[in-house]
């Protein structure tokens, strides 16, 4: 073989190993390269699946898709959580009952205003009327029927040597909201909610309650009971059609302490009946219906 073709030769040889050794260092470059990605991606999906630390008491939670689409109700979810929601608030006594329309129809005279039944929005009876009685606060009006009582029971009254007179019937939902607010502001919620009711909560707003008085410091103490006009009422009242609606020990009944002056009308055959069964028989108890505090708000 020539020198020459011998150069040549040996050129191509070293050419080939040449390009047989970037071939080879390419690929192992490729497969570090490929192997170095499937790692970052494991430790991306480690790292997703594994616990992430609590979140500060300052951070938002966010709902995850998951959440999220589970939040969208359907007709079945929804109609579920209905009736869990009504089971769980019949159990704690939170949801007024269904009860009969007599209690709820604002013409009926056993309209009922407690602090688990609330008056419609705003509600005021059509008919109210000033009563003739005097009235230690200039005027008051009850719904007709029950004013056109009190007269009657205020002549019965002075027949027996008995004067009884009336501080307020009537109040109206922005007086009770005044009322029951100062009280707040004076002595806090808890204590004002043993006093006055809430604006709408209210037996005076329905104008069948009047709270009767003497000028004296008996007025609005349980003191009350012991005063001709208390002795008189308590004895009376229903005859006329009226009852003393909240009696002594039903506090929790009735929600409210004993008050001797507070009396409401339901019409001479209901009070007749609820006196029969007892002189300290609450509506509440008589007429099965829900009663006490305020629900948890």
């Amino acid at each position: 073989m020539s020198k020459k073709r011998k150069i040549r030769t040996s050129v191509k040889i070293i050419f080939l190993v040449l390009v047989i050794a970037i071939a080879v260092l390419a690929g192992v470059l490729i497969v570090k390269n490929h192997s170095s990605n499937n790692q970052t991606a494991a430790a991306k999906v480690v790292s997703s699946s594994s616990p992430t630390a609590a979140p500060s008491a300052s951070a938002t939670p966010t709902a995850t898709p998951a959440e999220t689409a589970s939040a969208e109700p359907t007709a079945e979810t929804t109609a579920a959580a209905v009736e869990e929601t009504a089971a769980s608030a019949e159990v704690s006594g939170c949801k007024s009952e269904v009860i009969d329309a007599a209690y709820t129809n604002t013409d009926s005279l056993l309209l009922l205003a407690n602090k688990k039944h609330k008056l419609p929005e705003g509600y005021a009876p059509a008919d109210l009327v000033s009563v003739q009685i005097p009235c230690y606060n200039g005027s008051a009006s009850m719904r007709s029927e029950a004013a056109e009582a009190l007269l009657k029971m205020y002549n019965a009254a002075l027949n027996d040597g008995v004067s009884l007179a009336v501080s307020s019937c009537f109040r109206d939902e922005n007086y009770q909201s005044a009322l029951y607010y100062k009280y707040v502001n004076m002595y806090g919620t808890a204590t004002a909610d043993t006093i006055s009711s809430r604006p709408g909560y209210s037996d005076h707003q329905t104008g069948l309650a009047g709270d009767f008085v003497e000028g004296s410091a008996a007025d609005f103490n349980e003191e009350f009971e012991d005063t001709a006009s208390g002795k008189w009422l308590a004895a009376n009242a229903h005859l006329y059609g009226f009852i003393m609606r909240y009696p002594k020990g039903k506090a929790s009944i009735t929600g409210y302490e004993y008050e001797p002056w507070h009396f409401r009308y339901i019409g001479v055959a209901n009070a007749t009946l609820l006196y029969s069964a007892g002189p300290t028989e609450s509506f509440e108890e008589y007429y099965n219906v829900s009663g006490g505090d305020y629900c948890a708000q």
